[in-house]
C-alpha cells in the first residue's frame, strides 16, 4: 500500500512541515509520495529530492526575508517568485526535473486563464514550485509555456485529494489552517527587517495584500469542505500556527515546534492507520525472502 503526504500552503507557516516531517521520519513512517501546494510544494520538493530535514532547515534559517522576495517587473504582483526559484535551484540543482527526483512528488497550481487546477508531476521542479506559490496580489503569476499559473491554494489549499488520485491508499494531510491568513503576525514596521518593506511597499499596498489574502481564505474554505466530502484524507494534522503570518519567515522555531508537536499528538492515530499497511508490507517482504530461500535450497539439491 502507498502512503501519501499532502502538504498545505500558508506562506511562512510552511516551515511547520519540516517539524512534522521530522517526527514522521523518526517514527519511521514510510512516505511513498508527496503532493504539495504553495509552501507545501517548496518543502515537499526539497524532501522528495533527497535533502535531509536538517539541510532543509538550514536552508530556511540561512535566508533573509529579502531572499524570499524578488521585485516583480511584470506589473502583476508586488513580488516575483524568482526568490523561490533561486532557493530551489540552489538546494537541489538548477533545472532539476520532477521525474528525476528520488521521491515521488507533485505540486498543485492553478491555470489562471483556464481557471482549472494543474498538477505538475513532471517538468522543471522550480517552475512547478514557483507556479504553486504565486499567491495572487503578492506574487505575480508564473508563465510556463503559453499559460499563466497562480497559487494552487486558490483551488486546493491542502491537496489530499490529489494524493489519493495519484494512488495513495493512506493519505495524511498537514493543514496549516490558512483560511484567513495574516500578512504578518505583528507590527510590520517594528520588525528587524522593516527597512526592506519600507523600501518597496506603501501602507496602502500592505492593506491591499491583507484584503486579498483574507478574501482568498474565505473563498477556499468552501472548496476545502467540498473536497473533504468527495475524497477525505485518512488523517489531518493541524499545527498551531495561527499567530504566524504569511511573511513571518523569521519565526522558524515557532513553526518547527508547532509542526513537531502536532505530528507527535497525531502519532497514535497515524500508527493505527498505517499498521495494517506496514503489516502487509512485512508479509510481502517475508514471502519474498522465503521464496528466495526455497529457490536457493532447491538449487543446492
Amino acid at each position: 500500500m502507498k502512503i501519501g503526504l499532502a502538504l498545505g500552503g500558508g506562506g511562512a507557516r510552511g516551515i511547520a512541515h519540516i517539524g512534522a516531517l521530522r517526527v514522521l521520519e523518526s517514527a519511521q513512517v514510510p512516505i511513498d509520495l508527496i503532493v504539495g501546494t504553495s509552501a507545501g510544494a517548496l518543502i515537499g520538493s526539497m524532501y522528495a529530492a533527497g535533502k535531509s530535514l536538517d539541510d532543509i532547515e538550514a536552508v530556511v534559517r540561512g535566508l533573509r526575508l529579502q531572499d524570499w522576495m524578488a521585485r516583480d517587473r511584470t506589473g502583476m504582483g508586488m513580488f516575483s517568485t524568482d526568490g523561490f526559484r533561486r532557493i530551489i535551484d540552489s538546494a537541489i540543482g538548477t533545472g532539476k526535473r520532477i521525474e528525476e527526483l528520488p521521491g515521488s512528488f507533485a505540486a498543485v497550481a492553478v491555470d489562471m486563464e483556464a481557471q482549472t487546477e494543474m498538477v505538475f508531476d513532471s517538468g522543471c521542479v522550480s517552475d512547478a514550485v514557483c507556479a504553486s506559490a504565486a499567491f495572487p496580489g503578492i506574487f505575480a503569476p508564473v508563465k510556463i509555456g503559453e499559460h499563466l499559473f497562480i497559487d494552487g491554494g486558490t483551488l486546493n489549499p491542502v491537496p489530499f485529494d490529489v494524493a489519493r488520485q495519484r494512488g495513495a491508499d493512506v493519505v495524511i494531510a498537514i493543514d496549516l489552517g490558512a483560511e484567513e491568513p495574516l500578512f504578518t503576525a505583528g507590527n510590520l514596521y517594528s520588525r528587524r527587517d522593516a527597512w526592506f518593506f519600507q523600501l518597496i511597499l506603501t501602507v496602502d499596498q500592505l492593506k491591499i495584500s491583507r484584503v486579498a489574502a483574507r478574501a482568498i481564505g474565505i473563498m477556499t474554505r468552501q472548496l476545502r469542505a467540498q473536497k473533504m466530502k468527495q475524497s477525505p484524507p485518512d488523517l489531518i494534522v493541524c499545527p498551531n500556527v495561527q499567530n504566524v503570518g504569511l511573511m513571518d519567515f523569521d519565526l522558524v522555531d515557532v513553526c518547527l515546534d508547532a509542526g513537531a508537536q502536532a505530528a507527535r499528538d497525531a502519532m497514535p492515530q497515524i500508527e493505527k492507520i498505517i499498521a495494517p499497511s506496514l503489516w502487509r508490507r512485512g508479509q510481502r517482504a517475508w514471502r519474498k525472502t522465503a521464496m528466495s530461500f526455497r529457490a536457493r535450497s532447491l538449487r543446492s539439491v
